[in-house]
């Protein structure tokens, strides 16, 4: 590793750190300006729509410009977004407009700073060394994730969400100091073939051609795309149910918890000999997710919500890591970017969905069901104490469904045995 890699990843460090403060406080302060999952949904609708509306031209961004300068320009582009959004408070005023806007506009700027820097690293390091730098930047995520949400909580009542931005913007400065140290012509490869724009549409079909020509790749797509919905229309709500058992401080704890998963999750799928396929340690490892996100649901209280996160986050890095690998062993060298981009966007297409249905799902649909039908909420009441259960029933749903999906799709026999085709 050379010293350019590590002043860039220290300054992603900082600022990931600094920008995760002010994700924290947002969601914290829309839920107390409006008390209700709906606009949290739509507010984590903004942040992902940028990856399905502009992943392919920031792909053409990355490759047709030096990578330094796209990184320089997204970050100021953050910046500044939450300088105008520090500015707007002190007006003292709540348009859930102006923080969807920003939301759209900070999700854009970091898509592209998070390609463009990913585009680099085949540049700013040795091949021998790519492994190695994943494995820091997978540090980054998971440690931001642990400490972030701690101080966040800490922090929000004594500060509100305008101190955090002040901290955010003060990492950023801090971040930019030390990222114009490292020279941008380690950023591109000069020598580098640039393909051309008309190119882009059929590479992109040509990833699809290749998944749909093996019905085991086929299955495996569908099952992460239904999978990862499952899982998003239940994960959007931990912080409107956290909120409504406690208080920022303990969506904090949650966060850790999360934060801490992630990281053993990573450390352990790391370390660890595969003792099954690849295709049965997937299964097994959804069966268990299914299994945790209805655990997060299954009591009114915050241990639980702990546990369940906990487990959820450790094997989250697990299956992403089986599914990865088992995608690169069976995808032509030549087609591993198209391939990618493909499975990528059919994930990214159905996560807006889930986002969109959640939220009049806990906040209107679930409720009139309960009130509908008296003697199935009592039973509901039973089973699952009473309190919140317009959140906790979405979660003990979600967790089942994906428990079904996983049984269904890998009782096809050529998903199971796709390690051996």
């Amino acid at each position: 590793m050379n010293k350019n890699f590590y002043l860039v990843w220290f300054s992603r460090f900082v600022s990931i750190l600094g920008s995760s403060l002010t994700t924290f406080g947002v969601s914290v302060w829309v839920y107390g300006e409006t008390g209700k999952a709906t606009p949290m949904a739509v507010t984590m609708l903004c942040s992902i729509l940028p990856s399905v509306i502009f992943a392919p031209l920031s792909g053409i961004v990355c490759d047709y410009f030096n990578r330094k300068k796209v990184i320089l320009i997204a970050d100021s582009i953050a910046a500044t977004t939450s300088l105008l959004l520090l500015l707007y408070l002190m007006t003292e005023r709540f348009d859930f407009g102006i923080i969807c806007a920003f939301n759209f506009i900070n999700a854009t700027a970091n898509m592209l700073d998070n390609n463009a820097y990913q585009a680099s690293l085949s540049t700013l390091v040795q091949e021998n060394d790519i492994k190695k730098a994943g494995g820091m930047n997978q540090m980054i995520e998971s440690v931001s994730s642990i400490i972030a949400p701690v101080c966040a909580g800490i922090l929000y009542y004594p500060v509100g969400l305008k101190g955090l931005l002040a901290i955010d913007l003060c990492t950023f400065m801090a971040a930019l100091l030390i990222f114009i140290r490292v020279p941008a012509c380690v950023f591109s490869d000069s020598d580098k073939v640039k393909k051309a724009h008309e190119n882009v549409i059929e590479n992109i079909l040509a990833g699809f051609q290749f998944i749909f020509s093996a019905r085991g790749l086929t299955l495996l797509m569908i099952f992460f795309a239904f999978f990862n919905f499952f899982l998003n229309v239940s994960d959007s709500l931990t912080e409107p149910l956290v909120l409504s058992l406690g208080n920022s401080l303990d969506m904090g704890l949650v966060k850790m918890a999360g934060g801490m998963g992630i990281f053993l999750g990573s450390l352990f799928i790391t370390g660890k000999s595969m003792k099954y396929s690849y295709s049965r340690s997937i299964f097994i490892s959804a069966i268990v997710t299914g299994v945790s996100i209805c655990v997060m649901g299954i009591r009114n209280n915050i241990y639980s919500i702990i546990l369940g996160e906990f487990v959820f986050l450790f094997v989250t890095p697990i299956v992403n890591t089986l599914a990865g690998t088992l995608w690169i062993l069976k995808t032509p060298k030549e087609l591993q970017g198209r391939v990618y981009a493909a499975r990528s966007m059919v994930a990214k297409c159905i996560i807006p969905l889930s986002y969109l249905l959640v939220g009049p799902i806990a906040d209107s649909w679930i409720p009139k069901l309960l009130q509908k039908y008296p003697n199935a909420r009592k039973m509901i009441q039973i089973a699952l104490e009473d309190g919140n259960l317009n959140y906790r029933l979405v979660y003990v749903a979600a967790g089942m469904t994906a428990i079904i999906f996983a049984l269904l799709f890998f009782s096809q026999r050529d998903l199971r045995q796709l390690d051996q085709n």
